[in-house]
């Protein structure tokens, strides 16, 4: 496994949104302006670091040789999980659900332009906790070269809790952690995307440098 020093330092004091790029032998793909030759996805949950994720993600859409996917988790309202229920009704929060409502506003906004004509596909998954998110990353091994995804900023996400707990490198956030871990694939590349955040606020980083 090859190993390189990353600096949070990066990630706290960039002024500007910040791409951690776990490359699997992206470079290599010859991309075609006749053919759809890539296939990317890009996971969308919730937060501001999902919306910056997804607005990248427009722009990788552009390329002709670009076979885009965008792949929307929403919480399962009509599960019967205990947990899940719990942690709904512990979300109802006013930041909550401001937070929700700017996610669907965007979201709206990135469907009409991409998704409706027919330039970008699209796909929904319903579940009902962090578990579920889990078993359900680890199912799209090998279906694309590239997974596009926010590194956190989500609120009270009930499909995230929890992950934080054991993830391997903070840095690249609780998905992008699955997603670039050596037991997930060996070809598909991954874009983790920070929204720029003020100084100072970052979450989840202790050490100025961390072994990836």
């Amino acid at each position: 496994m090859q190993l390189f020093f990353f600096s949070t330092q990066v990630l706290r004091h960039a002024p500007c949104s910040v791409g951690v790029f776990v490359d699997r032998g992206l470079g290599s793909i010859q991309l075609s302006r006749s053919t759809k030759c890539m296939n990317a996805a890009i996971i969308f949950i919730a937060g501001k670091d999902d919306r910056e994720a997804l607005s990248y993600a427009g722009r990788v859409a552009r390329h002709p040789g670009v076979k885009l996917t965008i792949i929307r988790f929403l919480l399962d309202t009509n599960g019967n999980n205990v947990p899940s229920r719990i942690t709904r009704a512990r979300a109802n929060t006013a930041e909550y659900e401001e937070e929700m409502k700017q996610d669907d506003e965007f979201f709206a906004d990135f469907y009409d332009k991409h998704v409706a004509s027919g330039h970008v596909a699209y796909m929904e998954k319903y579940l009902s906790n962090s578990g579920e998110t889990y078993s359900t990353i680890k199912s799209l091994e090998g279906e694309y070269n590239l997974f596009i995804v926010g590194r956190g900023g989500r609120v009270n996400s009930t499909l995230t809790a929890g992950m934080n707990d054991w993830e391997a490198c903070p840095e690249l956030g609780p998905i992008g952690d699955i997603l670039s871990a050596t037991d997930f694939s060996v070809t598909a590349s991954v874009l983790i995307i920070q929204q720029h955040k003020l100084r100072g606020k970052l979450q989840g980083l202790h050490e100025e440098f961390s072994i990836m």
